[in-house]
């Protein structure tokens, strides 16, 4: 019963009622039963059953459980959290305290005071703090208990509470729990990013079963944790009844009580015959044919995929890749005849086929990162070889349902810009967007959101005409391929949490999200045709690091894993920063050095990009842009320690060494989301000082510390440190890309990209010319990726290094994906 007092406390009436409507709304024996709700002289009550025992708090308070009765709670938790999932019923504060053990070893399920209907409305919300009190706050949960995303207070559904439960089977078997810190702030933190400590097997041996069966709950991303608690159950259920020959069991079974012979070999012999009989029946029942797979290879040329739509019959492929080390280009495969033929396009890429047959293709295209690339729009029939030009600086095209319109993603520097139709702007900033499509009823268009970079981690974004975008999944690290499904009700995205592993996602306009196939291979979405057929590129994909000397052919191979990333050199050229982003890195990637004679890497830090490492090699420079108390980080290469360096108001995106080693130079935005300048600091931490609006520069402050090279648009721009107008260098052409100054401030080295190659140019700043310096072109052109990041290059050009990829990608057509 409430008191009175609380029955005039809103927020305590309000939890009562959620409570007993809750509980009153589920029939399990595993949950606390609710026989009557009512009121009296204004004090609301409620009955439930009479529990006799102790809350599960009490027992891990004592110390860790056994096994088989850890495995035999979480086994009845999970069955009762299946009962509530199965009225749309989320517990969101499952802990010790909230689980009952009756005095014969039954569980009940206790407080559902945070229970949140997930279907047919929701109840109002409430919040806990404290590791045991639940007092209100802005996050729903109990600290220590709470899922990721609860903790940044997103959406919650099932596997959230499967979260939960993961912690609480963790703190069974091992005494401990399994993200507690000394703060609510650092449990939080811990929760968002950290892992639990590892089981110690010498003082507490746990099976590996159960060791998988936790990991897999407490998974930072809720599409890779047990999908349902009727899942988890079975798995639970599974354990008790397998055996292990691993030490570690031996010594759990040793531990507990001893069991007759005859306890084990009648079980046993059921199990036998169950599944005897199960083959007997399976064989008894199997199809009279062989069950067809349900992907279909399509493409069998080896080389990069680009991109790859349904023509409107939806058995035509109309794809761009270049094949066999060729260019790229555009083609049409039919299923009669698997051999791709040429569309005639000459060297342009298909962006979109509409309904009508229309293709949308960007012509004179040139690389831009990732599966991005960057031309004029321009329309053609299919079959057609005369495209009709459009518009210029296009990244992203889709056609509306209509065959008329098209929504279109453009970079009018500097920043971003979403149009539907074009002329319209939905969207305009600074962050990278990418993979537009409309909607099938042409009332809505999803898109890919990045930071300014050219990061390609970010959200599934969608918005209508008249509204704000709204995200309806966030923080990927990588995202590639966008679809709607055929209904409309979805949007279907590849999505890695770390590194290039995609899986296919699917999530409804509400939020809720599944995975529809997660393989070896990285598998993109590409298109659905309207039948349901999907079209989707398996990927394989490796980027290899190298050292090359002027004037050699042969380079030096320094590949690290099978992702380096921007490769910075010392002075001399013995020192090699890189940042590793392969899924062994995780989501926030590894930066490592290595020396140019292939000695094994060292990591000197994590959570972050290199971004730079100073002239005498001693220090490198880390930026993570994500994070505002990280912001950039000061590394020492040897021994020394850290110092990180952060504004408020200022987000970094790169940062550069001057050659004295004390100054830095900063590409970044202020505020953050602010179009993007150069700013002026130093390694004390100065306020950062805006020296150029509008600017990413990334050949670095000159020699004498005077002077910032940075390009806008198609002008390449000098511009005084010390304040002042910038100067135009009218002698350098779009394509050339300052990357490096000289060993003085009279000389520039210049890259421009080709589709296989890179070439290297020396600029001399008194005189205009522009000396040819290195042609740089990788030996596999199998699949080669465009280059689109700097070269490194020492000062005298003695020494570079760069990164380049390989990738081979086949495309595949299902009727199996739902």
């Amino acid at each position: 019963m409430l008191p009175e007092s609380f029955a005039r406390d809103n927020d305590r009436l309000l939890r009562f009622e959620q409570e007993a409507r809750a509980v009153a709304a589920l029939n399990h024996p595993n949950i606390l039963a609710i026989h009557d709700i009512g009121e009296q002289n204004g004090a609301p009550y409620l009955v439930s059953e009479l529990l006799e025992g102790e809350s599960l708090r009490v027992e891990v308070e004592q110390g860790r459980l056994g096994t088989r009765k850890s495995v035999d709670y979480a086994v009845q938790i999970a069955q009762g959290l299946a009962a509530a999932h199965e009225k749309n019923i989320v517990h969101r504060d499952l802990k010790p305290d909230n689980i009952f053990i009756t005095k014969d070893g039954r569980v009940k399920i206790l407080d559902f005071g945070l229970a949140k209907l997930t279907a047919a409305g929701e109840l109002p919300e409430s919040a806990t703090l404290t590791s045991a009190a639940t007092e209100p706050g802005k996050v729903m949960g109990t600290v220590g208990y709470m899922a990721p995303e609860q903790v940044r207070g997103a959406a919650v559904d099932n596997r959230t509470d499967i979260f939960s439960l993961g912690a609480v089977l963790y703190e069974m078997v091992s005494g401990k729990q399994a993200f507690r810190r000394d703060t609510a702030a650092e449990t939080m933190t811990a929760i968002l990013k950290e892992d639990p400590s590892e089981f110690d097997e010498a003082t507490q041996p746990v099976s590996p079963g159960i060791q998988r069966i936790v990991s897999r709950c407490l998974e930072k991303k809720p599409e890779q944790r047990f999908q349902s608690a009727k899942d988890l159950a079975f798995a639970l259920e599974a354990i008790t009844g397998t055996g292990t020959k691993s030490a570690a069991n031996h010594a759990i079974v040793e531990a507990e009580k001893p069991r007759s012979l005859r306890t084990w070999i009648l079980p046993a012999i059921g199990i036998l015959l169950a599944l005897v009989l199960g083959a007997a029946i399976g064989w008894l029942s199997r199809p009279a044919h062989s069950v067809v797979a349900p992907f279909r290879q399509a493409s069998f040329h080896r080389g990069e995929v680009i991109r790859a739509r349904f023509a409107p019959d939806g058995e035509t492929l109309v794809y761009s890749a270049k094949l066999d080390g060729g260019p790229v280009d555009t083609y049409v495969l039919r299923k009669d005849y698997p051999e791709p033929v040429a569309a005639g396009l000459k060297g342009a890429i298909v962006e979109a086929v509409s309904r009508q047959g229309q293709l949308a293709v960007l012509v004179n295209p040139h690389y831009f990162a990732h599966k991005t690339w960057q031309g004029t729009l321009a329309t053609t029939p299919m079959g057609g070889s005369a495209p009709r030009e459009i518009m210029e600086h296009v990244s992203e095209v889709d056609w509306g349902p209509d065959g008329n319109q098209m929504a279109v993603i453009d970079q009018p520097r500097p920043g971003w810009r979403l149009q539907y139709p074009i002329g319209k702007v939905l969207w305009e900033g600074e962050n990278w967007i990418s993979d537009v499509r409309v909607s099938p009823d042409g009332a809505k268009v999803a898109y890919f959101r990045h930071p300014p970079n050219v990061d390609d981690r970010g959200d599934v974004m969608v918005i209508e005409s008249g509204a704000k975008p709204r995200a309806i999944s966030t923080d990927w690290e990588s995202l590639a391929g966008l679809a709607w499904s055929p209904s409309g009700t979805e949007i279907w995205f590849s999505a890695s949490g770390t590194g290039q592993q995609y899986c296919i996602h699917a999530v409804d306009l509400g939020g809720k999200e599944r995975t529809a196939h997660c393989g070896a291979a990285p598998t993109v979405i590409q298109d659905f045709a309207e039948s349901g057929r999907a079209l989707v590129m398996a990927q394989q994909s490796r980027v290899s690091m190298a050292a090359i000397g002027h004037g050699a052919n042969e380079e030096k191979d320094l590949t690290w894993l099978d992702f380096a990333y921007n490769p910075r050199l010392s002075a001399d050229g013995n020192e090699i920063l890189f940042t590793d982003q392969t899924g062994q890195s995780g989501p926030q990637y590894n930066v490592y050095v290595r020396k140019r004679d292939g000695s094994p890497a060292v990591r000197i830090g994590e959570n972050g990009f290199g971004a730079d490492i100073s002239s005498d090699g001693r220090f490198a420079l880390l930026v993570k842009a994500d994070d505002p108390q990280m912001r950039v980080q000061i590394v020492p290469v040897g021994p020394g320690d850290k110092s990180v360096l952060h504004w408020d108001g200022v987000q970094p995106i790169w940062a550069e060494w001057f050659r004295d080693g004390e100054h830095i130079l900063l590409a970044a935005s202020s505020p953050p989301g602010h179009p993007v300048g150069l700013y002026l600091t130093d390694r004390k931490g100065t306020q950062p000082k805006e020296i150029a609006e509008g600017a990413l520069g990334r050949a670095g402050p000159s020699p004498d510390g005077a002077w910032a090279i940075y390009q806008r648009g198609a002008k390449t721009l000098l511009q005084p440190i010390a304040g002042g107008s910038p100067k135009e260098l009218t002698n350098i052409s779009a394509a050339q890309i300052p990357i490096a100054w000289g060993t003085d401030a009279d000389h520039l080295f210049l890259q421009e990209n080709q589709q296989n190659e890179v070439r290297i140019g020396r600029l001399d700043l008194k005189t205009g010319k522009i000396e040819p310096w290195q042609v740089i072109r990788p030996k596999d052109q199998i699949g080669l990726r465009a280059n689109n990041n700097p070269i490194a290059i020492t000062p005298d050009g003695k020494w570079m290094a760069y990164a380049y990829g390989n990738e081979l990608d086949q495309l595949y057509v299902t009727d199996g994906l739902k």
